[in-house]
């Protein structure tokens, strides 16, 4: 009977603890349905404030002559990721400050007052000067110099003011002992302000190039827009002149209807290309920093001396590219250098799993509590002690090291992964460059061609001994060469810089353009 109340009372237990469960679960999902409801129609309630400095542009419009120099000077200028790392970098140096700031003596001034009455009347305070001091070995060194005073109202106001002076001394014996491992700190942020500089000056390079090539694909866009109207123009020409033909009895109605659908097409694709055009526009004002309703007229004549002056074979040795990319690729130098940062961390943390055991050395001094102010002192009182610490619980600290072990292999091979993506990277940028100097003779053979295929079938159409349809794939074939000559033109020259950054030798100046006589011989400002 009893076993049998057991496991009744046993199953009533389990039946109360599960009710229990669901009970607790039900009450959680009504107390987040309740939330959620109550912050959806906070949301539902908000709305941007109707003025936000900054943002309102109504009155804010002008028109921006941009040369390609101006675009990236103007770009490093207003471009706001170009500010973010920018302010990246200060902070970085502000960090190294502080690191610095611990090594240089610290002085610290604290005071008290405060009125008391009981059986007396005092007025009482002190004044705190302290001195603090890190040496490279880990040694801190500390110095009190304090004056307290009791001013009493009523009673002995002979004997109230005492200064009193002191010096401790804390050496590290084992933990945290040894230059290497004290100034772990400073050494580390000393470093990491190379390497956002590092960074930040690749960063430079790669936005110089990233807003030419934006630059020159925003007059690709145009120039391509203007080849396209072109096109739609001559197309509605030639839709004329087969008319006529036509209505001659000299041309059938039907080829008349396929120019006009040619037409038709030709003005759909001119209407795409402008929305394509302008899209770009409104983002490279945005990357410029410009506001929105700002007229942007850019420099025509860099593309047309592009495409005038050409392309000439590049004479460029890649395995001197290459050996530059490996020598001197700011990235890849942090990555070798984070090795050694990841090496000295394991020292660290094999430091800390040693004992704490340090030297304590203190003087302190004080004079006779007198009515004023004074420095002659009573015999001082030293002190010598050893501090310890046995670590019993080493748990954290051999996380710690095999933390470190682990960080130092993924490091070494972060490191081998850049230098094979180096190696990827300066071969691919070469084999573009070729491909698209190759493609570069192709289009203007074929533009050659294009032209010549116009001309003639323009002359067989009047003789008669040419259909419509050969026309309009000429005026096709025109329009697509000369598209792709241009395009093969800017592609070149982003491939060229490109190159230049992968194998760190793109060099700029104070301004952000180009050293040398790269810039001059893209743009000849004397055209």
């Amino acid at each position: 009977m009893e076993k049998i109340l057991k496991c009744v009372f046993f199953v009533i237990f389990l039946l109360m603890s599960g009710c229990s469960l669901k009970n607790l679960e039900r009450s959680a999902d009504r107390e987040v349905s309740s939330i959620m409801s109550e912050k959806m129609k906070k949301i539902e309630g908000e709305k941007v404030p109707g003025f936000i400095p900054g943002i309102d542009e109504s009155s804010r419009s002008e028109t921006v002559f941009l040369t390609l120099k101006d675009a990236i000077v103007l770009a490093a200028k207003n471009n706001r990721e170009y500010k973010s790392r920018q302010e990246d970098i200060y902070l970085n140096m502000l960090d190294l400050t502080y690191q610095r700031y611990l090594y240089r003596t610290r002085f610290g001034l604290t005071g008290d007052a405060g009125w008391d009455k009981g059986d007396g009347e005092s007025f009482s305070g002190g004044l705190n000067l302290r001195l603090l001091r890190w040496l490279a070995q880990g040694a801190q060194i500390t110095m009190n110099i304090s004056e307290d005073f009791i001013k009493y109202l009523t009673g002995d106001r002979r004997k109230d003011v005492q200064t009193i002076i002191s010096m401790n001394i804390l050496q590290p014996l084992l933990r945290g002992a040894g230059k290497a491992i004290a100034q772990e700190d400073l050494v580390q942020a000393e470093r990491s302000a190379i390497y956002s500089l590092r960074n930040f000056i690749r960063y430079q390079n790669s936005f110089s190039v990233d807003t030419t090539e934006k630059y020159l694909a925003l007059l690709l866009s145009r120039n391509n827009l203007q080849n396209i109207y072109n096109n739609y123009e001559s197309l509605k020409s030639a839709r004329e002149r087969m008319e006529m033909l036509a209505d001659a009895g000299r041309q059938p109605p039907y080829e008349v209807d396929q120019a006009r659908q040619s037409e038709f097409a030709a003005y759909q694709n001119w209407l795409r290309a402008k929305n394509a055009y302008e899209t770009l526009m409104d983002n490279y004002k945005v990357f410029l920093g410009l506001a929105r309703k700002d007229v942007l007229a850019l420099d025509d004549r860099l593309l047309e001396h592009l495409i005038d002056s050409g392309i000439e074979k590049p004479a460029i040795e890649p395995q001197e590219f290459m050996d530059a990319a490996l020598m001197k690729r700011l990235d890849l130098m942090t990555d070798y250098d984070e090795v050694e940062d990841a090496r000295r961390r394991i020292n660290v943390a094999l430091n800390r799993m040693k004992p704490r055991i340090d030297a304590e050395l203190s003087v302190t001094g004080s004079t006779e509590t007198r009515s004023y102010p004074n420095l002659d002192f009573n015999q001082p009182s030293y002190r010598a002690g050893i501090i310890f610490d046995l670590p019993l619980d080493r748990l954290p600290d051999r996380n710690n090291y095999k933390k470190a072990l682990i960080d130092l292999n993924k490091r070494q091979r972060d490191f081998e992964s850049r230098r094979d993506s180096i190696i990827l990277e300066v071969d691919q940028q070469y084999r573009n460059l070729g491909e698209y100097y190759q493609s570069y003779l192709i289009q203007l053979n074929s533009l050659k061609l294009a032209e010549k295929r116009i001309e003639s079938t323009n002359l067989l159409l009047q003789a008669g001994r040419a259909t419509a349809r050969d026309l309009l794939e000429a005026e096709e074939s025109y329009l697509q060469a000369k598209n792709s000559l241009s395009a093969s033109v800017t592609n070149y020259l982003v491939s060229y810089l490109k190159l230049l950054y992968s194998a760190e030798r793109l060099e700029l100046d104070d301004t952000g353009l180009w050293k040398g006589d790269l810039y001059e011989k893209i743009t000849k400002e004397d055209i």
